[in-house]
């Protein structure tokens, strides 16, 4: 009995282990061709900087009109993210801020706060 639970909290522990490493899109762009451009979070830790909370990495896929992968971008692109107020996303040493209210279009940069600092609602 203690094997089968043991092997059960392994084979657990990886799969979560595997389901965390998998790239999380928190944002889509759509264009009139029907291309899809996906952006997606493909990994985060504690920031570097005192002014941060998140230092994020993200990766961007295209896909084409019929459904194919046209381009998957294999590089890991930084971005820092602070959820506290004054709420923000840096990229590149540009901070750009995150309005708090629903107000306007969010583009993906409002997509990554979301995603990062906003807990999901089950």
């Amino acid at each position: 009995m203690r094997t089968v639970v043991s092997v059960l909290a392994i084979e657990t522990l990886l799969l979560t282990s595997a389901a965390a490493n998998e790239p999380v899109v928190f944002h889509r762009a759509h264009f009139p061709d029907l291309t899809v451009v996906s952006v997606s979070l493909v990994g985060n830790e504690a920031a570097a900087s005192v002014e941060y909370d998140f230092d994020v990495f993200i990766s961007l896929s295209q896909t084409s009109a019929d459904g194919d992968v046209a381009y998957s971008d294999r590089g890991k692109h930084k971005a820092s993210v602070r959820c506290s107020p004054p709420a923000a996303v840096a990229v590149r040493g540009v901070d750009y801020a995150i309005p708090t209210s629903e107000a306007g279009t969010p583009d993906w940069k409002d997509d990554l706060w979301k995603a990062v600092c906003k807990p999901p609602v089950s």
